[in-house]
């Protein structure tokens, strides 16, 4: 057991009895510890972050120290290389990180015995390659391996592969050549996983209140291919098993009294293959969303009996990095998507064939400030202000567009943009600890960040409210809609027009159910139900389709255009929206 600064000092003891000999050597500070009462206080909720606080010691000089002793030392830099910088390749000693970065960059043996290595050289390439380096992957036989190289180290493309199941390799063979290597699926052994049922995480669900609908949902969601997880239920789900086996899980069930029963679910290596075959009544599908923003509308529809009645979930992923949810996109991996407007319009004109058939999600830009109060874009002078994605994108073309109308000029304020991506969960952190004071989030974030600011947080600035005084009588700002791929709208207009249905359906519900939509959410949101509550107020869903939308969209994305989002004019590809 390798000792992270996380890791909680009863667990350290637990697994290594002498550590508490060993910290009082360190430094007289810590033989308080061998005092029995100040430890049973102490080891229960001290983690080593703690202890090196206690001690006056860097945190990595304390892990070094206690790592060497226990005979983990290599363990350590692996899982924190930062450390190797801080304390010095000459004290941790030159033989160790030569070791180590040498079993970092050896090859796994699936690509030494792959019979042929297939190769992408993309480093002269400009072009929108991802789909093509997708599509290869997928086509990938046995005994096959995808090379791609790069001139910059590909950390997109290695999420979305890895995320899928995919096994790679990340070979930096120079400062300007990576070589990102890529396991076929028929490689993978697949083991008899039943005989492994055993080391399953639990999950008993017999004595829960709430319905543990949505936790199983987000359980099976999150979970590795290859990894599985045991519900114990007082009575066989058939309707849950239907839901879960389409998104690539096998399952066993062991009955143990007539109240009892262990539910296995295993989810296959290969999870995630979109084959697009019609079973009996149900049509595979796979559903997407670029934002958690609307988990309460996908939530409530998945509840539906018409809707389930006519699909079998294939798959359901809720993308918290933009670009994995655009590659689905791009590749017709996603059948409906759940996707930004103007996102969307960029992307339909590379040829993609879908169709926003409505828009969900209105309003979705706010400024925030902590430890003061903007009364309007001037007001931001002087602070940082931190944007979502990057400076191409949406939120800061509506954002200098608005400053420009209200007698703003953009380049007097101070932007900060992420490397690669400003990611709104990490923005949204920084804003709560206090780290940075002004920026513009969405929902749900913008509701977490209030909440969990505790009155240091507010809304200094709503563009809904700058963008009616612009343009009154053109409507709301419109940020997300559902997008059909065009085989599901041509081969199953019944399945189309009953899921919009009941999106519509859901929304109304939820507009009037804010207690019960964040009894169903807050878990799988990672957020108490106060906070949940919250950002369901906040948000402004209302479903309307897209050709009574169509004057309010091509009114935002003309205003896109006019500021350099996109090289087309809306009339160019209203029929997205037709």
């Amino acid at each position: 057991m390798v000792i992270l600064a996380k890791t909680k000092l009863i667990d350290a003891i637990n697994e290594y009895p002498d550590l508490k000999n060993i910290l009082s050597e360190i430094s007289p500070k810590f033989k308080k510890i061998k005092n029995p009462v100040i430890f049973r206080l102490v080891s229960k909720w001290a983690t080593f972050s703690d202890i090196a606080k206690m001690g006056k010691l860097s945190i990595c000089e304390l892990l070094h120290k206690v790592n060497r002793v226990v005979g983990t030392e290599k363990e350590l830099f692996a899982s924190a290389p930062e450390c190797i910088k801080e304390i010095g390749v000459e004290k941790i000693g030159k033989d160790i990180v030569e070791k180590m970065v040498a079993e970092e960059r050896k090859k796994p043996e699936w690509i030494e015995k792959a019979s042929q290595t297939i190769v992408y050289d993309v480093r002269d390439r400009d072009d929108f390659f991802l789909d093509e380096i997708l599509n290869a992957v997928k086509t990938l036989e046995y005994g096959q391996v995808l090379r791609v190289i790069n001139n910059f180290e590909p950390n997109p493309l290695v999420n979305i592969l890895e995320e899928s199941g995919y096994e790679t390799f990340l070979d930096e063979e120079s400062i300007e050549k990576f070589s990102l290597y890529v396991n076929a699926k028929g490689n993978i052994l697949k083991e008899n996983w039943v005989n492994k049922r055993d080391d399953f995480e639990k999950l008993d669900v017999r004595g829960w209140k709430e319905d543990p609908f949505s936790t199983i949902i987000k359980l099976a969601n999150d979970l590795p291919p290859g990894k599985g997880f045991k519900l114990v239920q007082f009575f066989k789900p058939t309707p849950l098993i239907n839901l879960i086996e389409p998104m690539g899980f096998e399952t066993y069930i062991e009955q143990k009294s007539s109240f009892e029963y262990h539910i296995y679910f295993f989810k296959k290596p290969d999870a995630g293959k979109n084959v697009k075959k019609k079973i009996g009544k149900r049509i595979p599908l796979v559903i997407q969303s670029a934002t958690p923003v609307v988990y309460p509308v996908i939530m409530r529809i998945l509840q539906s009996n018409r809707v389930m009645n006519l699909v079998k979930l294939e798959a359901l992923k809720i993308w918290d990095k933009t670009e994995k949810h655009l590659a689905w996109l791009v590749n017709g991996q996603a059948d409906i998507s759940f996707s930004a407007v103007a996102a969307v319009t960029k992307i339909y004109q590379k040829g993609l064939d879908i169709k926003m058939k409505a828009v969900l999600v209105w309003d979705n830009f706010f400024i925030l400030t902590r430890g003061y109060k903007a009364e309007g874009f001037s007001d931001l002078k002087g602070h940082k202000i931190y944007l979502p994605l990057v400076k191409s994108a949406p939120p800061y073309v509506v954002t200098a567009h608005l400053m420009r109308k209200t007698g703003n000029d953009p380049e007097e304020f101070d932007f900060v943009f992420g490397d690669p991506f400003g990611r709104p969960e990490e923005i949204k952190e920084m804003l709560v600890k206090g780290k940075i004071d002004t920026a513009l989030l969405r929902e749900p974030e913008a509701s977490f960040a209030i909440f969990e600011g505790g009155g240091e947080i507010v809304e200094s600035i709503k563009y809904s409210q700058i963008w009616e005084k612009l343009y009154p009588g053109k409507g709301n700002l419109p940020n997300a809609g559902i997008v059909f791929k065009g085989e599901i709208i041509r081969e199953y207009p019944e399945l189309v027009e009953i899921f919009l249905k009941e999106t519509q359906n859901a929304i109304e519900w939820l507009n009037l159910h804010h207690d019960e939509s964040a009894q169903t959410i807050f878990d799988i949101m990672g957020v108490n139900q106060e906070a949940a509550k919250l950002f369901l107020s906040r948000a402004h869903f209302e479903y309307v389709d897209s050709i009574n939308a169509m004057d309010r969209i091509k009114n935002y994305v003309n205003v896109l255009y006019s500021e350099g989002y996109g090289n087309k004019d809306f009339n160019e590809f209203k029929e997205l929206f037709g």
